[in-house]
């Protein structure tokens, strides 16, 4: 009888237990978000915050900045996640879907576009800190929003001959001084192993032996070779730290979210002959429909924005 007793308080207890972490399982994920019948957890936000919130943790702000900082950023996050989910319904409204497929034959187009291997590519993405598995989700993402904006304002959009003229005139040096880098790079996990790498290339160590002993990067045992890249292909970040970084120099730490990265500029290969407007017309056909889509598209998302059933409850 006592044992019998003893198993069904055990049984008790451990169901009080799960009951308690089941609750605050419930909280921890509480809902922060409704937008029409989808939902956004925080849990969902947090995930989506981490690289910015390590930003500001180690930033050199005051706590109480930093506080402010963090409540902007989570507010930006949010509205960035509301978005996503009103996208996302709006596509499955219109029937719309991006297959693996798709993914694929932008990343092949990409690829070839800009004359890269499969190596040299997942090096590139390195050298602006992300994994292959993002780039193919940040590629899906865009595929999805080009894909709406092309049935929802594609008709609202007209790019001119005087528009194109003009951006061509407005631009001639950059088509004319056009530049391929030929890069390495140091990652490092945090600062203090930052300073250790800072440290050895102020005394001028070579470069390739500090990213073999420090980097913790795939190609460190290749001296951090990246590459040869069109700068073109880059994000405005890294665009921004190689801003009048010589040949035979590196640029300052560029902050990845979880990690440092130095790059080094090996060699320039610079392409002074400037084309004539008809060889870039296409280009800049292109370029200024997507700044007119995405002017469209703002206007679109909040139209969808006011049409939809939204409450924050962050």
């Amino acid at each position: 009888m006592r044992k019998k007793r003893d198993i069904i308080l055990m049984v008790f207890i451990l169901g009080f237990f799960w009951a308690a972490s089941c609750l605050a399982q419930e909280v921890v994920d509480r809902i922060v978000a409704i937008v029409n019948d989808d939902i956004v957890t925080l849990s969902q936000l947090d995930m989506a915050a981490a690289p910015y919130r390590k930003n500001i943790e180690t930033s050199q702000e005051s706590s109480a900045r930093q506080k402010e900082l963090m409540a902007q950023m989570y507010t930006q996050v949010l509205n960035q996640l509301v978005e996503n989910s009103l996208v996302v319904q709006e596509a499955k409204r219109m029937g719309i879907t991006v297959d693996d497929t798709d993914v694929d034959n932008s990343v092949e187009n990409f690829k070839k576009e800009h004359n890269l291997n499969q190596e040299r590519l997942e090096l590139g993405l390195a050298a602006q800190g992300l994994t292959l598995s993002q780039y193919r989700e940040r590629i899906r993402e865009q595929i999805l929003q080009s894909m709406i904006v092309s049935r929802a304002v594609r008709a609202k959009i007209v790019v001119t001959d005087e528009e194109i003229n003009a951006y061509y005139q407005s631009h001639y040096q950059e088509f004319k001084d056009k530049k391929k880098y030929y890069l390495k790079n140091i990652i490092v996990r945090d600062s203090t192993d930052l300073s250790t790498v800072l440290v050895k290339l102020e005394n001028e160590v070579d470069f390739s032996q500090v990213a073999k002993n420090y980097s913790i990067g795939s190609n460190a045992s290749s001296g951090g070779e990246l590459g040869e890249f069109d700068i073109s292909s880059f994000s405005d970040v890294i665009k921004a730290a190689l801003e009048g970084v010589g040949k035979g120099q590196y640029t300052k730490p560029i902050d990845m979210g979880d990690s440092f990265q130095i790059l080094y500029v090996a060699d320039i290969i610079s392409q002074s002959q400037g084309p004539v407007q008809k060889e870039v017309e296409k280009q800049i056909q292109d370029i200024l429909y997507r700044e007119h889509g995405e002017i469209q598209f703002n206007k679109w998302m909040e139209n969808l924005k006011n049409s939809a059933h939204i409450k924050i409850m962050l």
